[in-house]
């Protein structure tokens, strides 16, 4: 079955329940001899989580989501937990294409009507109330609380937060749990940036989740320059290597170091421009990512450190190099400087 041209969508039942495959009470897959891999890792993972929750799996061109349910077998009347796998497959389609592509149906046992009622939804996209916990899921694999595992348009919400991150991640595959209930998640200021990058108003979260994801394409490295963010202040100085700081003396904030390079006190190193283009980044990202406006921080550079003309240029050129909606905010600058 597909629901979007050159995507193709399959299920398939992990269950005790009869089914056209096996009717003796027996654990069987239905239909039988497809995707045996997958459902192998399948009923591997299940494991110790109890429904309702969902098994997922994303990669470029594939997507397995695999609902689990508790039910009880009509023979021995014993409980067991199946599974309704859901594989979405297209050529060359994202992960969140084929999320938005995936037709679930009601997370239990085979029936014919179950089966034959899945087909094409309404659009129902849209980022679910727990974004930041699923935007880290997404980030790194691992396991999520969210509201409604069971949930017809989950698929599609998930996708909503799929679409915001950065291409390198998308391109690896990722596997986690989505389930209700669970362990909560320690403080994440990058899930939290995404969830608010989402929501409505979050126009500086966007920007500064854009220019992170330049900066840093891989999830590691993400997490990394979010960590320099707690002391950007201190960035300009610590772009200094370790002589260039003794030259520079006892004065160690900001506009003192760009004022004491523009004036040729620090040395000229050739790479000295590039370091402290991303000390101001680090700056500039830190304001957004707090809902602030990134514009002291640029004119730190044009006037505060009194800067020569060509020095300054180069710095600003530099930083605008660094990520096109950085390149956005020092041309907005620029402008509203010769406006005022």
């Amino acid at each position: 079955m597909s629901t979007r041209p050159g995507v193709h969508v399959r299920q398939a039942w992990l269950q005790k329940h009869p089914s056209p495959a096996a009717s003796g009470g027996e654990f069987h897959w239905h239909p039988k001899d497809r995707d045996r891999e997958l459902r192998a890792s399948c009923v591997e993972r299940l494991r110790g989580i109890e429904p309702p929750a969902v098994l997922w799996q994303l990669a470029p061109g594939h997507v397995a989501w695999a609902q689990l349910f508790a039910a009880t077998a009509p023979f021995d009347r014993r409980n067991y937990v199946g599974v309704v796998l859901t594989v979405a497959e297209g050529d060359g389609a994202s992960a969140a294409e084929l999320l938005d592509a995936l037709a679930t149906p009601p997370a239990g046992p085979w029936t014919e009507a179950a089966e034959a009622g899945i087909g094409p939804r309404e659009d129902l996209a849209g980022p679910a109330r727990n974004a930041a916990a699923i935007a880290r899921a997404l980030l790194s694999g691992g396991s999520a609380i969210v509201d409604d595992p069971e949930a017809s348009n989950l698929p599609q919400r998930i996708a909503a937060v799929e679409r915001m991150l950065p291409v390198a991640v998308t391109k690896v595959v990722r596997r986690g749990v989505f389930r209700a209930q669970g362990i909560g998640h320690a403080a994440d200021p990058v899930a939290e940036l995404i969830a608010a990058a989402l929501a409505e108003g979050g126009s500086r979260a966007r920007i500064a989740w854009r220019i992170l994801c330049d900066l840093a394409p891989s999830a590691e490295a993400i997490d990394r320059v979010a960590g320099e963010l707690e002391d950007a202040d201190e960035a300009a100085i610590r772009a200094l290597g370790e002589g260039e700081r003794r030259l520079l003396g006892a004065r160690t904030g900001t506009v003192d170091t760009l004022h004491a390079w523009g004036r040729g006190r620090v040395g000229n190193a050739p790479d000295l421009v590039d370091r402290l283009a991303r000390a101001v980044t680090l700056r500039i990202l830190a304001r957004l990512v707090r809902d602030r406006d990134p514009g002291p921080v640029l004119a730190e550079v044009r006037w505060h450190a009194l800067l020569p003309a060509a020095r300054r240029e180069a710095l600003l050129a530099a930083v605008a190099a660094r990520s096109p909606a950085l390149g956005e905010i020092v041309a907005s600058h620029r402008l509203e400087a010769r406006r005022a």
